[in-house]
């Protein structure tokens, strides 16, 4: 039977042999005295070629890191456990062993030899390496970022954090590190944040993620962030970590309250416009109504969205409003209002209204691509019926009243017609002195006649032309006075354009009468042959009549107003009946310049 150490020989031989370790004897020369073939694969050397043999002979590229350790083993009797060893292999790839060198005693305690137990870490190298190669590639690909990322213990303690949120807060990670999330450096300008950080770890040690928007202390300003807190749990589904992530959206918020804003303006000018505004989209979906539009059909807000603009037309047009609306769009132009349409629009109730529609095309958008500008005329077109109403009724008075003038200038001139026939006859037997002044008589009563003749054929009765009506009352003056034909009528600068009112023509008509007069009886003796002068012009509003003759002219003891002569006489009250300043120059015959102001603007 077997001694107890020869079964402990067999089992270690065989142990060596099936076990995932080196194993090796060295004798006290270190020469090996047994080896198992993963050491000696590990070697690169058989087995038959190491046994007898020294490993500084069989390892010489290992001998500078291994023997002095043998020889320290040898002289201590102590055991070197768990050193690194790392060679080259034929593959020009490393192999990384874990070694331990085991001193081994007889029974007198006597140092006999060495055990090696060499064990193959290369794989456990290599991923602890490819680890943290991956941990450092990682850490500079999170330092790059713009984000913002940490990692916390389940307790929410700050493990570690990537560069932007420490630079830009101007702080190192060693400020951070190790304190509890809430209470680092980016909360501290709002008690509040910091609190609502707390909640947001809570929330994720109970699983729940939390994203929210929030402030953060940076260096030289508060920011806006978008905040995240997750939960991370292990393959047993043990919470491991937290993670916060960020990205700064300061601007974002920014343009976002800068838009917000403007379309709040845009809504309150809107639905503030006095008219409606209804914009469609390409498919002539309705996609905005203003608050005036939605009171002027009586829809509630929201009702109208999305509705085709039909439903706003009377029923007798939505037929072939589709077809117009598609071939204003093949070629859309902008249409004003107020083209004097007849259009009507159809309210909820099915009731129809008058309406005046502009359109504007909304070139680039297609949510919006025609804005509808609606303006119930209802009240426009009830003022423009009554207006009209009184219109017709007022041209039916007028027509009344010029039919009723007509009649009255005309009777009028028929009546001073038979007064100056009957003047005429009463002439005919009269004495010469008494028959010039029946004649001179005549004469106002025509010059008179003369005026409502002019009104009445004019068709105006308002006014009378006064150049006309001058060159009239001089054919008249002639006609109606004996022996003129030797006096001629010039004139001269006659504005065409000067009318009187009736008021102002008779006057002046009758002082044109009594100058004329005077001038044929008085300024020519003799009946020598004269001429008499007439011009007529105005300015500002400021009328000058000149009527002149060359006679010889007026004594100077004769005075206007003076005199036996009934024509002086009447001329200062036809001046001041006319309202008129006169001047009277009696160089060279004697000239008459009347002025005064015209009362028709």
């Amino acid at each position: 039977m077997e001694s107890s150490s020869e079964l402990k020989a067999l089992a270690l031989d065989a142990l060596s042999q099936v076990l995932p370790t080196g194993i090796a004897i060295l004798d006290t020369s270190f020469c090996y005295v047994s080896i198992n073939s993963i050491l000696a694969e590990f070697n690169g050397v058989p087995i038959e070629q190491h046994l007898g043999r020294n490993v500084a002979e069989v390892l010489p590229e290992l001998a500078k890191t291994v023997m002095p350790l043998l020889k320290q083993v040898r002289d201590t009797g102590k055991a070197i456990l768990n050193f690194k060893v790392t060679e080259d292999s034929s593959d020009a790839e490393q192999s990384h062993w874990s070694g331990s060198y085991i001193p081994l005693f007889n029974a007198e305690q006597q140092l006999c030899g060495i055990a090696v137990v060499a064990l193959n870490s290369t794989m456990d190298w290599f991923v602890q390496q490819t680890r943290k190669d991956d941990l450092e590639r990682l850490r500079k690909i999170l330092d790059n970022m713009f984000s913002f990322v940490g990692i916390l213990s389940p307790d929410g303690t700050l493990l570690d954090a990537n560069k932007p949120p420490l630079e830009l807060a101007g702080i190192s990670l060693e400020h951070v590190r190790r304190k509890k999330f809430w209470d680092c450096f980016w909360w501290q300008h709002d008690i509040n944040s910091a609190k609502r950080i707390k909640k947001a770890v809570e929330d994720a040690r109970a699983g729940i993620i939390s994203r929210f928007d929030i402030t953060a202390q940076m260096k030289n300003e508060v920011v806006i962030i978008d905040f995240m807190l997750a939960p991370v749990y292990d393959d047993n589904e043990q919470l491991s970590f937290l993670v916060p992530s960020a990205i700064e959206i300061t601007s974002r918020k920014r343009s976002e309250q800068e838009l917000q804003d403007s379309e709040t303006r845009f809504r309150r000018v809107f639905d503030s416009t006095a008219d409606g505004l209804v914009s469609i989209d390409d498919q002539g979906l309705i996609t905005l109504a203003n608050t005036t539009a939605l009171q002027m059909f009586g829809y509630e807000a929201g009702e109208l969205t999305g509705q085709p603009i039909e439903v706003l037309l009377p029923e007798r047009y939505q037929q072939h409003h589709p077809a117009l609306r598609q071939g204003f769009m093949l070629a859309p132009t902008t249409r004003p209002m107020g083209q004097h349409r007849e259009l009507h629009a159809k309210r909820k109730n099915n009731t129809e209204f008058p309406v005046e529609i502009g359109l504007t095309y909304l070139e680039g958008d297609k949510k919006a691509a025609v804005l509808a500008t609606i303006t119930d005329v209802s009240a426009a077109k009830a003022a423009q019926q009554h207006l009209q109403g009184i219109i017709d009724e007022k041209t039916a008075l007028l027509a009344e009243r010029t039919l009723l003038l007509n009649e009255v200038h005309h009777r009028v001139k028929n009546n001073l017609q038979i007064v100056s026939s009957l003047l005429s006859l009463k002439s005919r037997g009269a004495t010469p002195e008494l028959k010039q002044v029946l004649l001179e008589s005549q004469l106002r009563v025509r010059t008179m006649a003369l005026t409502h003749q002019l009104l009445y054929e004019k068709r105006d009765f308002s006014s009378v032309p006064l150049a006309s009506y001058l060159r009239q009352l001089c054919q008249l003056v002639r006609q109606t006075l004996t022996n003129t034909d030797f006096i001629s009528f010039e004139f001269d600068q006659m504005d065409e354009q000067i009318v009187l009112v009736l008021e102002q023509a008779i006057p002046c008509g009758l002082l044109a009468t009594e100058i004329l007069t005077n001038s044929i009886k008085h300024a020519f003796p003799e009946q020598q042959k004269g001429q008499v002068k007439l011009a007529l012009t105005q300015e500002n509003q400021r009328i000058t009549l000149k009527i002149g003759d060359n006679g010889i002219g007026l004594p100077e003891s004769v005075e206007l107003g003076q005199g036996n002569s009934l024509g002086m006489q009447l001329i200062p009250a036809f001046i001041a009946q006319l309202g008129a300043q006169i001047e009277l120059n009696r160089q060279q015959g004697t000239l008459y310049c009347i002025h005064f102001s015209s009362t028709r603007e």
